[in-house]
């Protein structure tokens, strides 16, 4: 294969699982990352895109579960929050995950191999047989653990044909599943119970910077400002 036709393929394989890969936030929500060690928190970047912050996950980590959550714009907090029940959802995931990291593999070495090193249509054919294999075999998973997922029939037949269609998007197949998730949850409640000292420091900043603009949309000293004051200084107790 030329050299310029390699890296465009290339190129296109990445631009379309970045794409794919890439978040909208809502002015009053953030992401939960779960890793092995723990949880991360982010809000997304400063650039909006609609008036939504764009969140781009680490690339080479697709295996690592998403969860979407969101804080009261009005600062009301539920009287009786309830608490975060995602350790089902966890371990299926987890049965799925080093299948993407294979996935994962497969694109970051194994196609360049096959597109610069090797250069002959044989291997290219065999990666892609491996490929869709290792997509099968996922998609195989996924059905088998679809009710721990929460996975209706026909929303485990959207992420396969999604994958099917397009390679570079089957590498996002858990962070779709765990973003489908719905937590009635309290972001207070989760940050004291859940979280570890440095993500409760950059939630607390998080929400120190969106409640500053809040703010800036409501009278002072008004029920609602102060309601949104009440609710950003019960974060700041947190990691007193």
């Amino acid at each position: 294969m030329i050299l310029h036709d390699g890296l465009l393929l290339l190129g296109g394989v990445v631009a379309l699982y970045l794409y794919d890969s890439a978040l909208l936030l809502y002015h009053n929500e953030v992401i939960l990352v779960s890793r092995r060690s723990g949880c991360d928190i982010s809000g997304g970047s400063a650039f909006e895109l609609g008036g939504r912050h764009v969140f781009l996950p680490q690339p080479l980590c697709p295996h690592q579960p998403l969860f979407r959550l969101s804080w009261p714009e009005r600062g009301m907090v539920d009287a009786s929050p309830k608490p975060m029940r995602s350790r089902r959802t966890r371990v299926a995931l987890s049965v799925i995950a080093p299948w993407t990291l294979l996935l994962m593999m497969l694109f970051v070495v194994g196609l360049p191999y096959t597109l610069f090193a090797s250069s002959s249509l044989a291997a290219l054919l065999a990666w892609i047989v491996a490929v869709y294999v290792v997509i099968v075999v996922t998609m195989i998973h996924v059905y088998r653990y679809r009710k721990a997922l929460n996975l209706s029939g026909r929303a485990v037949m959207a992420i396969a044909l999604d994958a099917v269609l397009c390679a570079p998007f089957a590498l996002n197949i858990v962070r779709k599943i765990s973003l489908r998730q719905r937590f009635d949850v309290d972001l207070h409640s989760l940050a004291a119970t859940m979280l570890p000292s440095p993500a409760v420091h950059d939630l607390t900043d998080i929400l120190g910077q969106r409640i500053k603009v809040s703010l800036g949309f409501v009278e002072p000293d008004s029920t609602e400002s102060r309601a949104l004051n009440a609710y950003l200084n019960s974060f700041e107790d947190l990691r007193k």
